[in-house]
């Protein structure tokens, strides 16, 4: 699921930002109303205009300590609480200040956002109702009415809110539309998001609420090319492979195999159909086309295809997704592997940056190519299980992911059984807007469960694989990528252990 999250925590802050440049710049001059100023007060009140909010705290509490009934003295120390984002502190204070005599208009609008901004919204919207009646401020009301109901889920409605406090108030057209962005965003109507963030650059592109719609209209294109009904992509790459008949490392058994490295190129595409029936089910359907041709070991030519049916539910903050996949094979123009699988991933958001996988699936493999004994059967039933979990920066176009993963593979022959335990560490840094380094590593404990009925021990197989790719956008669907990969298979039996190391360079095309 592609999720449109918060572009950060400072957002939030904006809001009240926001909020409080929509409110009076000035203060009112209620001192007026009360009959006398402390000095305290006085001094408390002065720190508070000129900014200085921690100096001012002490001395407003001492304010308040000493006269618990003066509203304006709970006013100060309430917004002062405010400023310094206490909300909680700063909440009894200004209701104090709206409900003692005399009353400060002014501490009620403070009081809702104050409420808004701790999630209070109940009471919220008891002090709007009453705001409202009275009149008070009423550009400012509806703005915070609006961010209460989009809070609510309820984005018709705030939309409506925020059109009121548009035409009360002209100056405040671009942080509203701001918001009926947002919250035409999570009713999920992207093109009128797209519209509103719009008219939001439109109307002052240098202010920092401007880059943010403009991160989120970023967002949305992005969103809008990965929802399209048919995508397809084409690859080549030429690779050079130093073992690719996986040469053991034991000279003394290597001894009749004289070419083991080789250059090949290969081929790849992918056709892909998405098709959403509702906001929270959807289908998608897959072709991919692999073939690698060896320069001069014709032999481990290979050509591929495979099929994949994928349902998919949208949760509430994740996907859930069931691949049910078909893969054939072959090498050396034979037909050498039949492979249906069926599976369950679930992928989940852990607040804004971090996100979760589970995964389970079936694998039924069917090699079909006669073997040379019935202990080398491969044919096999397998259930692979991974966990893992993706930690994203960079306005999350890098990323680090930590998987664990366990399989078991009940084979035919007796050499293949097996079970495995695999960890696997990928980190994708972004150097800059064009170029991309990614570097992950991969270890797998194989354990062949029974004794091997040609060298007479269980086979133990400890298999490290480290990569390093450079991706470069030449234009927005044209990637030029350069790749390093090694592998090491240390086994205990000579014949399997083998080391292997590619070099491949390759274009990658979207359409």
């Amino acid at each position: 699921m592609l999720t449109l999250n918060k572009i950060g925590r400072f957002k939030l802050i904006l809001i009240s930002l926001m909020t409080a440049l929509l409110m009076l710049m000035v203060v009112p001059k209620i001192e007026a109303q009360e009959k006398k100023i402390s000095p305290l007060l006085e001094k408390g009140i002065g720190q508070y205009k000129h900014e200085n909010y921690d100096e001012a705290l002490a001395n407003l509490q001492q304010a308040v300590k000493d006269d618990p009934e003066s509203s304006l003295a709970n006013y100060y120390l309430g917004l002062d609480y405010k400023r310094l984002q206490q909300y909680k502190n700063a909440i009894p204070y200004l209701r104090n200040a709206v409900t003692f005599t005399p009353k400060i208009i002014g501490a009620l609008v403070e009081l809702i956002d104050c409420l808004y901004n701790v999630n209070e919204l109940e009471e919220a919207n008891k002090w709007i109702v009453e705001a409202e009646k009275e009149g008070i401020r009423p550009a400012q009301v509806a703005f915070l009415k609006g961010l209460v109901l989009l809070k609510e889920d309820k984005s018709e409605a705030a939309i409506a809110s925020f059109e009121t406090a548009k035409e009360l108030d002209k100056t405040m057209t671009q942080s509203v539309d701001y918001q009926i962005g947002i919250a035409h965003l999570k009713s999920q109507d992207f093109r009128d998001a797209q519209k509103a963030f719009k008219s939001v650059i439109f109307l002052e592109p240098s202010s920092n609420i401007a880059q943010y719609a403009n991160e989120y209209i970023d967002a949305l294109v992005k969103r809008e090319e990965a929802m399209r009904p048919w995508k397809f992509s084409f690859g080549t790459a030429w690779q050079y492979d130093d073992n690719v008949v996986l040469k053991s490392d034991d000279a003394s058994i290597a001894t009749n195999i004289t070419d083991s490295a080789d250059s090949r190129t290969t081929y790849i595409t992918n056709l892909e159909y998405n098709h959403r029936f509702d906001k929270t089910f959807g289908i998608k359907a897959q072709h991919l086309f692999y073939y690698s041709k060896q320069f001069d070991l014709g032999f481990y030519d290979t050509l591929s295809n495979t099929v994949v049916v994928q349902p998919g539910f949208t949760l509430e903050n994740g996907l859930l997704t069931f691949p049910i996949t078909y893969s054939h094979s072959m090498v050396d123009e034979r037909s050498y592997l039949s492979n249906p699988a069926v599976g369950g991933v679930y992928n989940f958001m852990v607040g804004p940056s971090k996100m979760g996988q589970l995964s389970l699936k079936y694998n039924n493999k069917d090699f079909l190519w006669t073997p040379s004994t019935e202990d080398e059967d491969r044919d096999s039933n397998e259930i692979i299980t991974n966990i893992g979990g993706y930690l994203f920066f960079a306005k999350k176009k890098g990323f680090v992911n930590l998987r664990y993963g366990f399989n078991n593979d009940w084979a035919e022959g007796n050499n293949w059984d097996q079970f495995g335990n695999r960890v696997t560490a990928t980190v994708l840094v972004p150097v800059n807007d064009k170029l991309n380094l990614t570097v992950s590593g991969d270890f797998l404990m194989q354990r062949f469960l029974n004794t091997h009925t040609v060298f007479d021990i269980k086979r133990e197989d400890d298999v490290s694989t480290a990569s390093t790719l450079l991706a470069y956008k030449l234009t927005k669907d044209c990637e030029l990528q350069m790749q390093y990969t090694h592998v090491n298979n240390d086994s205990n039996i000579s014949i399997y252990k083998y080391a292997r190391n590619i070099y491949s360079t390759s274009i990658q095309l979207k359409f």
